[in-house]
């Protein structure tokens, strides 16, 4: 690709966050973080461009100047260049685009692959980390997967609705969500702390199991 160095697999992301492959099929996921509106998830592609910043996941992106930059929705939008690649889910962010707000940044996560939960297999597992407040974070943490199973189809790739956990005994997580593990297993683990940085000792490690 003229312009682009050899190392350049693909482009177009605003600030990619965990991303992992498939251990069963190689794809690759990462979670995209916006800048004001809309978080989102990619299955990247050789040589694909999405779409930063013409693009904000599937909405026209607006920088702004030196005021903060807004998504829009326009078809297509102006200045898009040819083959920009939408991401597979994406989620509100900001009361400008929806009524709630979803999240606050997507951590990337894991297709699970386990065994334990039979339900689970061939489903995207990520999440969100935390809501901003004026004094910090509140660990308002969340658990997402894609409601679609195995979404690569060869050349074809799906997209999803995005389903939240339901938490056996607790309404919410009450952490901050700062990443995933994935064991040889094909087994998913939570990395989470009370605090949102990487200080302190309140981290955790907790197994996705199923409810007892």
């Amino acid at each position: 690709m003229d312009g682009y160095v050899d190392e350049t697999f693909a482009y177009g992301f605003r600030n990619p966050y965990r991303f992992s492959f498939d251990m069963a099929t190689g794809d690759l996921y990462t979670g995209e973080v916006g800048q004001d509106d809309l978080e989102e998830v990619d299955v990247v592609v050789a040589g694909g461009n999405y779409g930063w910043n013409v693009k904000e996941g599937s909405f026209c992106f607006d920088p702004n100047g030196a005021a903060p930059g807004f998504a829009f929705a326009q078809e297509p939008c102006p200045n898009e260049p040819d083959g920009l690649i939408d991401p597979v889910a994406e989620y509100n962010t900001s009361d400008s685009l929806a009524e709630n707000e979803d999240g606050r940044a997507v951590v990337g996560g894991f297709v699970y692959r386990g065994s334990a939960i039979p339900g689970l297999v061939g489903r995207y597992v990520f999440g969100d980390f935390s809501q901003f407040t004026e004094t910090g974070v509140n660990n308002a943490g969340r658990l997402f997967f894609l409601n679609k199973k195995d979404i690569v189809k060869g050349d074809r790739i799906k997209t999803s609705k995005i389903f939240e956990f339901s938490l056996y005994g607790q309404d919410e997580l009450g952490l901050s969500l700062l990443g995933f593990g994935q064991d040889a297993n094909g087994e998913l683990y939570v990395l989470a702390n009370e605090v949102g940085t990487p200080f302190g000792d309140t981290g955790v490690v907790l197994r996705i199991a199923p409810a007892p």
